[in-house]
């Protein structure tokens, strides 16, 4: 009997170290402190295990270090890069202001090529992919490139900078916690203002024909190829975002997220910040919605339709201002023929000079009285017949 239980606690002391041995093995980045986040690009886990050690940056690099973050970049990007350099504390204020004064404490790398095939070299892992700019929260590492991939626009540096940024930034507020992407996603394009226009535009057409996506959706349309719903869901993403961290409700936001880095989900923290469930959460978005978009494309439609009907109505004056008069009857075609010709036969006026000379020879003639009579001349004078 004794020698049963031994062998029991035996074979129950092995069963549990291998369930510790398999615990340890299912999370060895969690245990490194290098868990892969869920905007984290795929070169970041390699094999879904500790992510890649950040490869040194090339040694032509410029450096530049401000104390919490450090930025190495191609000396052909300097002239983009400095900017950033001299905004760099303004933008972490503004993330701070956001997420609290836990966000950004912790050192940050920033690495900017100046072409895609130094950007493949800088990502650790391996190369880039389709992308100009990643995010690499077990790293605090931000990759960006100054060079655009085949077919696509210039990146704006700066906005990729503010992106890549909010997503280390939430990483710390949050602790590391695992927060759905949309959230990730969402509070990094409403903090780096990303396309704010556009956004716009889609959330005022969806919210008219009454398209708005379910809030529960967004996570497994966000991770979707680039068609129209996952444009919708980013605008979304980063719309509830603003709703949630606007104005009044700023506070609730950090204490929300105080929560979630205290170990709570991010669903139960919202609720409880807010005190409403997660229901009333979005049919006050909604409602938010309404009110700030819905009536934008009534508005630009009314203002379209005014501007081209006024176009079109300077556009008819200056057509008529232009416009010869129109021609006369055929009577009077006849009738101003004739007085032109009348006109051609008069004799000619003369002139001022013809006038004066006339004058004043009338007025000589007037003035000699004997004009008349005639005279003769004898030994040099003149003498009078009478």
């Amino acid at each position: 009997m004794t020698r049963s239980c031994r062998r029991g606690s035996a074979a129950l002391g092995l069963r549990l170290a291998a369930l510790l041995c398999l615990a340890l093995v299912a999370a060895p980045g969690r245990i490194a402190g290098a868990a892969p986040r869920v905007y984290d690009a795929p070169a970041a886990t390699g094999d879904g295990g500790a992510a890649a050690p950040v490869p040194p940056p090339p040694p032509e690099y410029h450096t530049q270090d401000l104390g919490w973050i450090e930025f190495a970049y191609h000396p052909s990007t300097r002239d983009r890069v400095r900017p950033l350099i001299a905004r760099a504390d303004a933008v972490r204020a503004e993330l701070q202001a956001l997420l609290g004064p836990e966000a950004l404490v912790a050192p940050v790398k920033v690495r900017i090529a100046a072409s895609l095939a130094e950007l493949d070299r800088l990502v650790p892992g391996g190369a880039a992919g389709p992308a100009t700019s990643l995010s690499f929260g077990a790293l605090r590492l931000a990759v960006l490139s100054d060079a655009p991939r085949l077919g696509v626009d210039a990146p704006d540096l700066e906005s990729a900078f503010r992106h890549a940024l909010a997503h280390l930034a939430l990483d710390e507020a949050t602790g590391g916690a695992l927060v759905p992407r949309w959230f990730h996603e969402g509070f990094a394009v409403h903090a780096a203002g990303d396309g704010v226009a556009r956004r716009a535009q889609r959330l005022s057409v969806a919210a008219l024909r009454g398209g708005l996506l379910p809030l529960d959706e967004l996570e497994a349309i966000l991770p979707g190829d680039g068609d129209t719903g996952r444009s919708l869901a980013h605008a979304q993403s980063a719309d509830v975002v603003r709703f949630l961290a606007d104005g009044e409700r700023r506070p609730l936001f950090v204490r929300a997220l105080e929560q979630v880095r205290a170990g709570a989900p991010l669903a139960g923290a919202l609720e409880a910040a807010y005190a409403s469930t997660g229901r009333e959460i979005e049919l006050a978005w909604r409602a938010d919605v309404a009110r700030r978009y819905g009536f934008v494309p009534v508005l630009a439609g009314s203002l379209l339709v005014i501007g081209l009907l006024v176009a079109g109505r300077l556009a008819v004056r200056r057509l008529r201002a232009r416009r010869s008069a129109p021609p006369p009857p055929p009577r009077r075609r006849l009738r101003v023929a004739r007085e032109a010709a009348e006109m051609r036969q008069r004799p000619a006026r003369p002139s001022t000079a013809q006038l004066v000379a006339t004058l004043g020879a009338r007025h000589r003639s007037e003035g000699d009285g004997d004009a008349d009579v005639p005279k003769v001349e004898h030994n040099g004078q003149w003498h009078t017949l009478h």
